[in-house]
């Protein structure tokens, strides 16, 4: 196992061949030195090479002299993916696993490249000029489908131990479902809403908790500041056609289709940020929805002249000027 990380290397390493083909093997030697016993094996990481070919001859030598199967793992991939010499690295790889099937080469058992995004969304921009382009040069993946939020029968789990561990009785079903509606099962949320519960509200003196704690709790999260809602505004700011979209979701309350194939979409999908509700885009949660909307509607105060923009009240109009009173109570 080679576990290596392409964070904090520096962007300049990925605008020169000969950079980025001595420094990836420098990190698989410092990866595997200290438990690496055979010195064939280190000498040939010590050595100084010209591109990626020459990288391509030593990651031969590498699994051969290994005599096992080697696994690679690159964390923070898609930190310096931008760029044509990254995508020509991830190429050469793949090329070379098609080699080895056909029993003309050497390489890694298994490649894994560990991101926020899926490598199928890798983008190229060689120059500032261009338009960003996405490119799909390693098709040859696995799909990862484990659902990594809680339900509310987890959450339920999660609040019995909680009363075991304080001696408590609490109606755990309806608070987890309390829990959910406003969370939908995001793990920091659902953690950091228990956790102001029993370290702020009752930090002094455990008690069992009722809706309103939880509501309260929620009021507390939304007026904090914290690393989760400072990424949300982040990678709003960042992506332009990401915000606008938003924009339109909650603060002019358009309707948007969903679609798996929507690059925005599934821009937002990564982040944790969309749902599909009956074939709609909707916020994933109701704290994220929030958190957003009030951030968008204080940018709008900052600017009068854009004041007009903010058309709250008709996301709640129907066509013929009645109140969508439906609408009103969901949201």
């Amino acid at each position: 196992m080679v576990s290596l990380s392409f964070e904090g290397i520096g962007d300049l390493v990925f605008q020169d061949e000969n950079k980025f083909s001595n420094k990836f093997l420098k990190l698989i030697y410092r990866a595997i030195k200290h438990n690496e016993k055979n010195e064939k094996l280190i000498n040939l990481l010590k050595m100084e090479i010209e591109d990626l070919e020459d990288l391509s001859d030593i990651i031969t030598e590498f699994v051969r002299i290994s005599e096992k199967e080697v696994i690679l793992i690159i964390d923070e991939v898609d930190k310096s993916s931008n760029n044509q010499l990254f995508l020509s690295f991830i190429g050469m790889l793949r090329n070379k696993y098609l080699l080895r099937e056909a029993g003309k080469d050497y390489t890694f058992k298994s490649v894994i490249l560990a991101g926020l995004h899926d490598v199928k969304n890798l983008k190229l921009k060689l120059r500032k000029e261009e338009e960003t382009k996405y490119n799909s040069p390693w098709n040859i993946a696995v799909d990862f489908n484990v659902d990594m939020s809680f339900s509310s029968e987890e959450i339920a789990t999660m609040l019995e131990d909680y009363c075991n561990d304080n001696e408590l009785i609490m109606d755990i079903e309806m608070l987890s479902k309390e829990v959910f509606f406003f969370t939908n099962g995001y793990p920091y949320l659902v953690s950091r809403l228990c956790q102001i519960i029993d370290e702020i509200i009752y930090v002094d003196n455990k008690k069992s908790w009722s809706i309103a704690d939880i509501q309260n709790a929620v009021k507390i999260l939304l007026e904090e500041r914290n690393t989760l809602f400072d990424s949300v505004i982040k990678n709003l700011e960042n992506n332009n056609e990401l915000y606008q979209y938003i924009y339109d979701l909650i603060v002019n309350g358009f309707d948007k289709n969903f679609n798996n194939y929507n690059p925005i979409i599934e821009i937002g999908i990564i982040y944790g940020y969309f749902k599909n509700t009956n074939g709609k885009v909707t916020l994933s949660n109701k704290i994220f929805s929030e958190i957003i909307y009030n951030y968008m509607v204080s940018k709008l105060e900052n600017n009068y002249s854009k004041i007009d923009e903010y058309n709250f009240k008709t996301q709640f109009l129907e066509t013929n000027g009645g109140l969508n009173i439906e609408k009103i109570l969901y949201e």
